[in-house]
């Protein structure tokens, strides 16, 4: 988005007469393209992802062609915990990974607010 923002910018800036060249508009043009494409699948990802706490069990659902469901009853669930990286801690997104009783693991990838959906499932899971 920050590429769309920068075509934008120049396009805007290659109208207004201050000595820049005329054809510019074609760069900033090409820019807001390449920066449109460059976030359309993480857009389709965040759109196409359900993620449901209930009083019983933790739902997640993702994929636009294809669907991953991963549903998990609270009694089942030993333990919570969110991964984050540098930038993740910055733009408040991370992994969620949900470790079961029978040794399963379970990763909901890059969720927005990890550590919120992660008390929220404790919440339900202390209350059930």
């Amino acid at each position: 988005m920050l590429v769309a923002g920068a075509g934008l910018l120049i396009v805007v800036l290659s109208q207004v007469q201050i000595g820049l060249p005329s054809r510019l508009w074609y760069w900033g043009a090409a820019a807001i393209l390449v920066g449109v494409l460059a976030a359309l699948p993480a857009m389709l990802r965040s759109w196409s992802t359900e993620l449901v706490v209930t009083s019983m069990r933790i739902v997640a659902k993702h994929g636009v062609i294809s669907r991953h469901t991963m549903e998990m009853l609270h009694k089942r669930i030993e333990s919570l915990s969110v991964e984050q990286s540098i930038m993740g801690r910055l733009l408040d997104y991370g992994t969620l990974l949900i470790h079961g009783t029978g040794g399963g693991r379970e990763a909901i990838p890059n969720i927005a607010q990890p550590l919120k959906f992660r008390n929220a499932a404790m919440a339900a899971q202390s209350g059930t």
